[in-house]
């Protein structure tokens, strides 16, 4: 069964530098002061004295031979020059390196054997056929070298003989139906990860000259970039290297039937990206970018845990910075790992096997299994959520004595105290939890001003275990058949009416809900009321949705979050698909966004309100995109505003307020849109709309066929201190709404003659609203306060 490994505490942003568990610094060799560059991939070497060595890719530009025979002292002892490349990848056999780049000019070979006595090494580059420039390689046992990404073909595998000469390489085969970006083999099998495919092959090579593909298997992130494959044969691990990328541990025990046993990550939230993983004794050492250097426990393959890390990144998060490659087979026991800025670092590690949590959780009632139950042991990070079968499995590499909480939707919780974890051993917890009574639930949305129900409005209750989204009747009414006791954000939207939203603790006790709204447009897009997004661009197009932020060099491109303090967490934006600033920009064309049609003819003097995001950045030349928005009144469409790479505010939530009547004669056919394109030579474009409405700043009207006379407010304009004089029949019913639609005063009611009021309200314009009567005329006067 397929498990997320998912830590009850999620990191804001990547532990600090040299942060560390089990794992510990003796020795860095800094290559910017050694070089003045940066560097990529490492590898290990022991010479027929014992003593160990480390080769690094040097990124300007060749390889570094290190003596490691002062582990504290690591000392370059060789340097072959080569071509400058960020990618550089080596590895060892018959006391001979073997060194890809993507720079060109061969395969690198360099003869290992004078080492110690005499470190004046004999290197060349080798030419292959048709092929100058490669990703990756990888030697088996046998001495067949496979070169992975080569400029040739499809860019797939080509496979090498190093036992003729291992300075002369023989080429006896290949395996290109599909780029490859790494890999590895064994015996007579190649395990190969192509990346941008999304997925990888396991390959039987036993005929060099016929390759046969046994399997393959998709990714967590469907970008597979690395495999390694465990001692036994029986499992792979893979890194995705993207943005929070998975990595992954299958059962690879028949290659025709793939299982994906779980996904994991270290420091969920952090948004680092995994680089490489390699396999030593059922533990996996994977190089991450801005997080360092991680051991997994993977002796429990559907239950990997993280037992050791070192940070050695000053950075965090997101970032193709820090951690490329690590090394963990020198006898020694150390591992070496590279740091792209850096330089070489030499770790001391204890490897310690994990504590291990595992059982089932059932129905105390049906004894049926509970399916995504969260299980979390308190004070530590680890949790994990039951699938179909009931079954969780999580773990920490701190022993210890902890509460375990057991949460489902539509159950109690469950805490279980006093549960020892141990180092190198299972504890098993099965759980039944008590399912909660549920209960029927409903409500009436309402009109503010004529008091009644509303048709069509969407009512969404979102609680910590349940979502409900209902849409009321004719009379306004709404049911929920289904309800469990809890606190609910609560949001009521309708084209027409301004949208609400509030917090409320719901039980079987609580009466139904009366919501009103005020007459007018709001939308902060928290539900969905029938905007259309429509244009040719390929990607990019407007879509409501919560923002998932995007960065370039810093700057955040796709807004990470909406419009703070409105409704719901949702806005629109051109795009949403995180990843790099690039991944889901604007191209290909228009992306246009649209409003439903809104009736100004009841208005005065409507302004058009919204908060707008606009970023246009890098490619090539000068940023030269627009966001424009137009309002429409059926007849004509007029542009509104224009806002463009030198605009203040770009990068953020900015408002913007446009006076209908400036522009267009007011009818029952309005509508607003906006436009953007990346046009030009190319940018990166990111937009975003959030918090629209609609207010009408205009003298109130008084409706036809009304006598002003029987309704009077004195002083008016006051400081919130009034007199309201009302010579109706019966009480009238009063609010006081702000001039967004908002009422800002409980309801009034009003006996015939002359009441004082006392409000708290800031200076500004505001609206009493009044009813009385049946049928019910409604009566409306503007209150200044001062």
């Amino acid at each position: 069964m397929q498990r997320l490994l998912l830590p009850a505490i999620l990191f804001a942003m990547a532990a600090p530098l040299c942060s560390q568990v089990n794992m510990s610094l003796v020795g860095q060799l800094d290559y910017q002061t050694l070089h003045g560059s940066d560097i990529s991939d490492v590898w290990g070497y022991v010479d027929e004295l014992g003593n160990e060595y480390a080769l690094v890719g040097v990124n300007d530009g060749g390889v570094s031979v290190v003596d490691l025979s002062d582990p504290s002292q690591p000392e370059e002892i060789f340097f072959f020059a080569g071509p400058s490349s960020i990618w550089r990848d080596l590895k060892v056999w018959n006391d001979h390196a073997y060194v890809t780049t993507e720079g060109g000019g061969g395969l690198a070979i360099i003869d290992l054997t004078p080492l110690p006595q005499n470190t004046s090494l004999n290197a060349t580059f080798w030419q292959g056929n048709g092929w100058s420039s490669a990703h990756n390689l990888y030697i088996d046992e046998n001495g067949i070298c496979y070169i992975f990404g080569a400029d040739r073909g499809n860019g797939g595998t080509i496979f090498l003989d190093l036992n003729l000469n291992p300075m002369d390489p023989l080429e006896i085969g290949e395996f290109d139906d599909w780029y490859a970006h790494d890999g590895m083999a064994r015996g007579d099998t190649l395990y190969v990860a192509h990346i941008s495919d999304g997925f990888f092959t396991v390959v039987d090579v036993s005929d060099k000259q016929n390759p046969l593909v046994l399997g393959s298997q998709t990714t967590g992130n469907v970008f597979a970039h690395n495999i390694w494959v465990s001692d036994d044969g029986d499992h792979v691990f893979t890194t995705d290297e993207v943005t929070g990328g998975w990595m992954g541990s299958y059962d690879i025990s028949d290659p025709t039937d793939i299982q994906e046993l779980q996904l994991f990550r270290s420091q969920p939230g952090s948004n680092t990206i995994p680089h490489n993983t390699h396999f030593i004794n059922d533990y996996v050492v994977t190089s991450y970018y801005r997080l360092g250097t991680t051991v997994h426990d993977v002796s429990r393959p559907h239950n990997v845990v993280e037992v050791a890390n070192y940070d050695h990144c000053p950075l965090a998060g997101d970032g193709f910075n820090g951690g490329w490659g690590t090394y963990p087979w020198l006898p020694s026991g150390r591992i070496i790992s590279t740091d792209i800025e850096e330089g070489l670092f030499v770790l001391d590690v204890t490897y310690q096997r994990a504590c291990w949590l595992e059982g089932t959780v059932t129905d105390a009632v049906t004894t049926l299994p509970v399916n995504n139950a969260q299980v979390e042991v308190l004070g530590l990070s680890a949790t994990d959520v039951t699938g179909i079968d009931g079954s969780y499995a999580t773990g920490h590499q701190q022993a210890g004595v902890y509460d375990v909480l057991f949460t489902a939707p539509g159950y109690e919780d469950q805490l279980v105290s006093g549960v020892t974890l141990a180092n190198g051993q299972l504890t098993l917890l099965d759980v039944q939890l008590q399912p909660l009574v549920p209960f029927a639930f409903s409500g009436q949305v309402t009109d503010s001003v004529t008091l009644a129900g509303i048709e069509g409005v969407q009512v969404s209750l979102v609680g910590p275990d349940f979502d409900h989204l209902v849409t009321t009747d004719a009379q306004g009414n709404f049911t929920i058949p289904v309800m469990y006791a809890g606190t609910y954000e609560v949001v009521a939207a309708h084209w027409g009416h301004h949208e609400k939203c509030f917090t409320q603790a719901i039980d079987d006790a609580t009466p139904p809900l009366a919501i009103e709204l005020a007459p007018g447009w709001s939308d902060h897009f928290s539900l969905d009321l029938g905007w259309s997004s429509y244009g040719q661009a390929v990607s990019g197009a407007w879509e409501r949705g919560v923002p998932v932020g995007t960065t370039y060099f810093g700057a955040t491109s796709n807004p990470d979050a909406d419009v703070p303090d409105d409704c719901g967490e949702q806005a629109y934006v051109t795009g949403n698909g995180g990843g790099s600033a690039g991944a889901d920009d604007v191209d290909g064309g228009p992306a246009i966004l649209r409003s439903p049609v809104f009736d100004l003819t009841g208005t005065l003097d409507p302004y058009v309100r919204y908060r707008r995001w606009f970023f246009n950045s890098g490619g090539n030349g000068s940023p030269d995109d627009e966001l424009r928005a137009y309002l429409s009144n059926g007849v004509d469409s007029v542009l509104v505003e224009t806002v463009g790479p030198g605009s203040v505010g770009n990068g953020s939530w900015v408002a913007s307020s446009v006076r209908v009547l400036d522009h267009l004669p007011l009818t029952a056919d309005m509508h607003f849109s906006v436009w953007t394109s990346d046009d030009g030579s190319g940018h990166l474009l990111e937009c975003g709309l959030d918090r629209f409405s609609v207010v009408d700043l205009g003298t109130v009207r008084v409706p036809e066929g009304y006598d002003a006379r029987d309704l009077g407010v004195f002083p008016n304009p006051s400081s919130g201190t009034f007199r309201v004089d009302w010579s109706g029949p019966g009480p009238l019913q009063a609010t006081v709404f702000d001039m967004q639609g908002r009422a800002v005063s409980d309801r009034l009611l009003l006996a015939p003659g002359s009441t004082e009021l006392n409000v708290d309200l800031a200076p500004g314009s505001y609206v009493l609203v009044g009813r009385s009567g049946e049928p019910a005329p409604v009566r409306t006067i503007r209150l200044i306060i001062r």
